[in-house]
């Protein structure tokens, strides 16, 4: 009995026509078919459960329609449509498979400019930044900053004569950092909205991180001071240069004056709103552009340097953009800062540091100006 149940179990069928096959046999006993038996077909029992498994495979494959540009997504990984970047609906749980066990994901493949590119490019992450998604953050941020920085303007520019000349005033010092706040307004809604976490600014919030970044913004306010007595040499070399055609020096003193004539509670509210103008650029351009960049060059020691100093270039070149002609003086004094920032975030990875190093900067500046 057990010999006949042995030679049951070790029964083949031609994977051509279905023919009982015996075994050592090569070619089909069938006179219609006769083919080469290559593959071979299993007994019923094993057929029915590859059969059911089939099945069961077929049932688990799914695609969702977008429903902003009605593309066919067939991924399972994907949470938003590559091409309009349209949240998708979730996929329902299948019922019958194990949900203690992670189902075995092939790479997905999205169709753009004339090339399947693989999709974990396009997938948004809690934690770290695609190229894709950190460029457009940033470039939305740009735009609001833009766009607040031209009304500002143009609202100033309108209650003026033609020929009058803006007048510097503590009023102006408040007006001229509201863009500078708004910057970073956006990156924390798209990370709140999204539900990332903050960690993806680069910023760490735990007790021992925060001592360490504490220390390290604090020794960075130095460096930031020595680069400002240093960046006072450059615009005075700058001036007697022959770059003169603006009295830099006249503009500072005003500044100064300004600074000395304004009551103590205006200059507490002064230091208040550059806190949180200061807060705002490191969040859009370390804590988006840089990491963004970084991720984008590799994250080797090249890859690093080129985030830095991209980013110090970029945020020098908008600020000279939006202050000619004086920004010409500071343009170099503003890539060194910002190349002596990126340098601190690399070395503690860690948003708080260079927030500290600058706001500590800005108060001692103010104090100075204004005591001594």
């Amino acid at each position: 009995m057990s010999n006949e149940n042995e030679k049951q179990r070790i029964t083949k069928f031609c994977v051509y026509c279905g023919t009982t096959i015996e075994e050592n046999t090569a070619y089909c006993p069938n006179p219609k078919c006769g083919k080469l038996v290559i593959k071979i077909k299993p007994g019923e029992d094993s057929l029915k459960k590859q059969i059911s498994t089939l099945e069961t495979k077929e049932k688990k494959k799914l695609s969702r329609k977008c429903s902003g540009c009605g593309s066919i997504i067939s991924s399972s990984i994907l949470e938003q449509c590559p091409i309009c970047d349209t949240k998708l609906e979730k996929i329902p749980e299948q019922k019958g498979v194990d949900q203690d066990k992670e189902p075995q994901r092939k790479t997905g493949y999205v169709f753009r400019n004339k090339k399947l590119v693989p999709e974990q490019k396009f997938i948004l992450k809690r934690t770290e930044w695609n190229f894709r998604e950190g460029i457009s953050v940033f470039g939305n941020s740009l735009m609001v900053y833009v766009t607040i920085r031209l009304i500002l303007t143009m609202i100033l520019t309108l209650q003026l004569e033609s020929t009058d000349l803006m007048e510097l005033n503590i009023t102006t010092f408040f007006l001229s950092q509201i863009p500078e706040i708004i910057f970073g307004v956006y990156p924390l809604y798209y990370i709140l909205s999204k539900k990332h976490k903050i960690q993806k600014l680069g910023l760490t919030l735990k007790n021992r991180y925060v001592i360490i970044a504490l220390i390290i913004g604090i020794i960075g306010s130095a460096g930031l001071i020595l680069i400002d007595n240093f960046s006072s040499t450059i615009i005075t070399f700058m001036y007697n240069s022959g770059i003169n055609f603006f009295d830099i020096n006249a503009y500072l003193e005003e500044e100064y004056l300004i600074l000395r004539n304004t009551d103590l509670i205006l200059i507490v509210l002064l230091i208040a709103v550059m806190s949180l103008s200061v807060i705002s650029i490191e969040i859009a351009f370390r804590g988006v552009l840089h990491n963004t960049l970084k991720a984008y060059f590799d994250n080797d020691f090249l890859g690093r340097t080129s985030a830095v100093l991209v980013v110090a270039v970029i945020y020098s070149a908008l600020f000279l953009f939006f202050t000619l002609p004086i920004g010409i003086y500071f343009f170099i004094p503003n890539i060194m800062v910002f190349l002596f920032l990126g340098i601190i975030y690399e070395i503690n990875k860690n948003l708080l540091s260079t927030i500290i190093a600058n706001l500590a900067y800005n108060i001692f500046l103010i104090i100075l100006i204004v005591y001594f």
